[in-house]
């Protein structure tokens, strides 16, 4: 993907101020040197925010204080585009941009939002050419998606703590999210797995699922035809049984299938042409009506029948009670007849016969027993007029019973003759039910064996199936593709090796390699052991390593036919393992310090100068079809005399302006 950076812009908060542009050359070495704190680091983060990044890296404090949007002015391969994003303020980041693309664009002095994140990578997804597939063809995908322009980052930026790390690569890839992306996309990025074979593996997986489909209905469907002609014998003894097939002829162990289907097929027109029994509407609803109400019936006599009993059942106890005690009346009665002659003799007299005492109230006690006496006789003649009486409701209650006994035994007739009925009717329902469902088994099986044995079209498309699966196979040989992978490993190996050895760097002779694997490079000594950066000691070579795997990689991907990675480089302080920051000062001599000797000193300046002839001599490979951006502490003696330098600024004090300019800051 051809892109280079034109200009990287801030639009101040102040709007009275005019925007800070820093201009770049595309094809050459873009270097701004300065001292700490003029915002030289930050122009990585703001790249990567403007390119699509999901979180603003760029750091806290006066720059975020002061501008209001960060943007880019790009030139691709047949137009220019000018990409900004709104300061996320206190949030992580924002989805605000502003994009514009044309010919020879000018920088607005005022932007606002106009589009989406989400179509700005869109946007350079379809520059890029990037498939629109997923690497993986199973449901879950997991960290195989679809390659996107984000990923591509991963070899455009060398922020300072990548630099010179013997763990880490490649941008990002400190994260496990990018670090696994990355080692699913670097065959596609490499060139050994194309968009096209992408599609093929697509392909393939929906093939092999359609294959495997239309096999499983194929064997269902001769599975079927040999369990449906297991059963034809059997409808055919059915077919008989329930009087549909009684002229047919009984089968021998001389008939094959097809005699036993064509008898078959006679039964369905057979029941069409049959006399079966004409049962009216509403018959079966109509018993089961009169049914209900003779069971209703017949429970509201059986309840009167039993309060009846209990009624005849207790008036019998109660005449035999009635005699018993008329007896014993009787007998009271005989011993009270001496109160009569006493009341005759005694009448009014107030003496006591016994002792002769006087009583002024009169014989109370022989008052009592008068009393007593009368309510005797009277209780007596009550009890003998009742059996009469008794006798009369029994004889009533005997006859009611009676009648309740008719009546039941009539409802139950009824019901009985009902119960039968609908029985006759239910089993006359059955047996037509059953006709039925049998002629609807039969002619599915009629169309089940049809089916089933038809299945020559169903074959040809599973043959077909099975010559393209046999045919992607074929074209996605993994040996194949294994093969063009270890070449652009070793083609990209070799050009490490090269630049190694420009650089002048430990172990170069050892066979360097870039491990894709592990996103690392590994070293193979005469020992037979395998080393990994990280084991190599010294910043140097780490720092070196770095720019060593990022040249070849990018001179690669140059010359693929199609290349997704944009086309520039951003290294911030390469030479940080050799000086630290607060040791250079823009003056072309020797520093003066405590604890480095001119000579070392020398050597280090030589170690960095090494590093900017490797990047020109990168960019004289690749025809100047690449640009670089160096962020430096250095100053101009460490790339003095270096084709391709392109100085955009010089940001120290009584130099140039810093990130953020002077009139910012008031």
């Amino acid at each position: 993907m051809i892109l280079s950076i034109l200009k990287i812009i801030l639009w101040p908060k102040n709007t009275e101020n005019s925007p800070r542009i820093v201009e770049f050359v595309p094809g050459k070495i873009n270097i701004i040197t300065g001292e700490s704190g003029s915002g030289k680091s930050t122009l990585t983060w703001i790249m990567d925010y403007c390119l699509g990044s999901d979180k603003c890296s760029i750091p806290v404090g006066l720059i975020r204080e002061k501008a209001g949007w960060f943007g880019l002015h790009l030139k691709l391969e047949n137009t220019e585009m000018i990409v900004a994003r709104r300061n996320p303020e206190e949030q992580q980041t924002t989805t605000d941009i502003f994009w514009v693309e044309g010919l020879e664009l000018k920088v607005p002095p005022i932007i606002t939002k106009n589009a989406r994140v989400e179509d700005l990578k869109n946007r350079f997804n379809q520059i890029t050419n990037l498939p629109s597939l997923d690497f993986s063809t199973e449901d879950v995908v997991g960290y195989a998606t679809r390659p996107s322009f984000r990923d591509m980052a991963a070899f455009n930026f060398q922020p300072q703590h990548i630099v010179a790390n013997p763990y880490t690569c490649f941008f990002k890839a400190d994260t496990t999210e990018h670090r696994e992306k990355l080692r699913i996309i670097f065959p596609f990025v490499l060139g050994a797995l194309e968009a096209s074979v992408l599609a093929k593996q697509r392909e393939l997986k929906d093939t092999e699922r359609e294959h495997e489909r239309l096999k499983r209905e194929l064997d269902g469907r001769l599975s079927a035809a040999r369990a449906w002609e297991a059963e034809v014998e059997s409808y055919y003894m059915q077919a008989k049984a329930l009087g549909l097939l009684s002229e047919g002829p009984i089968p021998d162990k001389s008939w094959e299938l097809e005699k036993y289907l064509l008898e078959l097929q006679k039964v369905p027109d057979f029941v069409k042409t049959m006399d079966l029994p004409d049962i009216q509407e509403g018959t079966s609803e109509k018993a089961a009506v009169d049914l209900t109400r003779l069971v209703n019936d017949e429970d509201k006599l059986g309840q009167e029948i039993g309060s009846l009993r209990r009624r005849l059942s207790n008036l019998d106890q109660l005449s035999s009670t009635m005699g018993s005690y008329g007896v014993t009346l009787v007998t009271q009665e005989d011993r009270l007849q001496g109160v009569g002659w006493l009341e005759n003799k005694l009448g009014n007299d107030r003496k006591c016969p016994v002792c002769l005492a006087e009583h002024q109230q009169g014989n109370i006690h022989l008052s009592e027993l008068v009393g007593l006496a009368r309510e005797l006789k009277s209780l007596s003649v009550a009890v003998q007029q009742a059996p009469p009486k008794l006798d009369q409701e029994l004889a009533e209650l005997r006859s009611e019973l009676r009648e309740r006994e008719i009546n039941i035994s009539k409802v139950r007739h009824k019901r009985k003759y009902l119960e039968d009925h609908s029985n006759a009717l239910a089993s006359q329902r059955q047996k037509i039910r059953q006709i039925y469902l049998f002629v609807g088994r039969v002619e599915q099986a009629l169309e089940n064996v049809k089916t089933s044995r038809n299945v020559g079209d169903l074959r040809d498309r599973v043959k077909i199936l099975s010559e393209r699966i046999i045919a992607l196979r074929r074209e996605l040989d993994p040996r194949g593709q294994k093969d063009r992978l270890d070449a652009a490993v070793g083609s990209v190996s070799s050009r490490i090796s090269f630049y190694a050895n420009l650089l002048k760097l430990e172990h170069a002779t050892e066979n360097v390699k870039i491990n894709i694997r592990e996103l690392t490079l590994q070293f193979s000594p005469l020992s037979g052991r395998t080393d990994y950066l990280w084991e190599v000691g010294s910043g140097q070579n780490w720092v070196g390593y770095h720019v060593a795997c990022l040249l070849a990689l990018h001179e690669h991907f140059i010359g693929l036919r199609e290349n997704p990675v944009p086309t520039f480089l951003v290294l911030d302080q390469p030479s940080q393992v050799y000086f630290p920051a607060e040791s250079w000062r823009e003056i072309d001599e020797v520093p003066d310090t405590h604890d480095r000797t001119p000579a070392r000193i020398s050597s280090d300046i030589d170690g960095v100068h090494r590093i900017f002839l490797a990047l020109s001599q990168f960019l004289e490979s690749v025809k100047e079809k690449f640009q670089i951006i160096v962020t430096e502490h250095a100053g101009s003696i460490t790339w003095k005399n270096v084709p391709n330098v392109n100085l955009v600024g010089n940001w120290r004090s009584g130099q140039d302006d810093f990130l953020i300019p002077d009139a910012w800051r008031r």
